[in-house]
């Protein structure tokens, strides 16, 4: 790794801040992506049992407050007792939110992966001209030669070194992403019922009608 970066020339700097950006990436969403799925099931045995008690105060608890369900059902707890396609829109739009979290900075991640093989490539045509200019201009013999070329290859490999875990710690993230996701969603469908189920207004039941009582009827057979 060393040797590369020493042999691939002003790319090498690049192609390094690339591949700490894309380290610092991998650790932060593997270890936020773990801490929200162990906060994740803790809060939905929490919310079950405040929207059972209707307790707002246990809804908005500190210790769950980060879990993605506690975000959702609190963006859509003040909806309580609306009608059900107001509450479920709503939570949806929460659930979109909560996925924009949980992707932050894939794309970042992504870009390092599809471009560094580019940057690598980059330095290794600027490598061979500089080689093909020098052979021009000093006559360099062919073992020079093939040292240079050989210096200029390491640009790419270098480049591929950094876009190749960059890609598969990319599918695996969005892997563990999707499936959080479709955790935070089944939470959600078993836990927003619970605020509009008997919300609607009660329906009186309907006077009987002038004639059909039994007093008029009686009044009738006399």
């Amino acid at each position: 790794m060393q040797q590369l970066f020493t042999k691939a020339g002003v790319v090498a700097w690049p192609l390094g801040l690339c591949s700490v950006l894309a380290l610092a990436i991998i650790l932060e969403r593997l270890f936020t992506l773990a801490r929200l799925r162990r906060l994740e099931e803790r809060a939905f045995m929490m919310l079950q049992l405040a929207l059972e008690k209707h307790d707002d105060e246990m809804i908005s608890d500190p210790q769950i407050a980060g879990a993605p369900v506690a975000q959702v059902i609190g963006s859509v707890a003040p909806l309580r007792g609306q009608s059900q396609d107001t509450i479920e829109q709503n939570a949806e739009i929460a659930v979109s939110q909560q996925r924009l979290r949980m992707r932050r900075y894939l794309g970042t991640l992504a870009t390092i992966g599809s471009n560094a093989p580019f940057i690598g490539l980059f330095g290794t045509v600027l490598g061979v001209m500089r080689a093909f200019q020098e052979m021009s201009t000093t006559q360099l013999s062919g073992e020079k030669m093939a040292s240079g070329i050989s210096e200029a290859l390491a640009a790419t490999a270098l480049g591929l070194l950094v876009a190749i875990p960059s890609v598969i710690s990319y599918n695996f993230l969005l892997g563990r992403v999707q499936g959080l996701l479709l955790l935070v969603q089944s939470h959600a469908a078993k836990l927003t019922p619970q605020l509009y189920n008997g919300a609607g207004p009660k329906q009186d039941s309907p006077l009987p009608e002038l004639g059909e009582g039994p007093g008029v009827r009686a009044s009738v057979r006399a």
